[in-house]
């Protein structure tokens, strides 16, 4: 489930702050939309598709994050933002992962994929580690 209402936060209206922020739920919005829209579930994607620059994005997170006021809903931001960890430079055709029946595993009939997605699916990790460490600072900030 992902939550596509107004994210409260306690900044002035007025403060230069506040405008970085309605653009920051902005972009926040319209990346759920995207990932609603297009079926991403576990797979691997090329940057390419995403509708705004990945850093854009992760800093949209980080800004609506930190300015959350609701536990609950910063918990869904920061479900949704490490979503941006399946999102890659130069991956090329989508990799649609899906669990396969231990009966029917077998040796890779395609070895150079096999490497590539073994490759991609570190990078994930990897990415995923280090945008639960931003996400979790913007927490912290959130908290004070």
């Amino acid at each position: 489930m992902l939550y596509e209402g107004p994210f409260l936060s306690q900044t002035p209206p007025e403060s230069r702050h506040a405008i970085a922020l309605d653009a920051a739920n902005d972009a926040v919005s319209e990346f759920v939309r995207f990932v609603r829209d297009n079926s991403i579930g576990n797979d691997l994607v090329d940057e390419i598709e995403l509708p705004i620059p990945k850093p854009v994005l992760i800093e949209a997170f980080t800004r609506v994050i930190a300015a959350e006021d609701r536990p609950d809903i910063r918990a869904l931001l920061v479900k949704a933002g490490l979503t941006l960890s399946q999102y890659h430079i130069g991956l090329g055709e989508r990799i649609k992962v899906r669990p396969i029946p231990a009966g029917t595993r077998c040796r890779a009939s395609n070895p150079h994929l096999a490497r590539k997605f073994a490759c991609a699916l570190l990078l994930t990790a990897t990415e995923r580690t280090r945008l639960t460490e931003i996400y979790q600072n913007a927490v912290k900030l959130a908290r004070h």
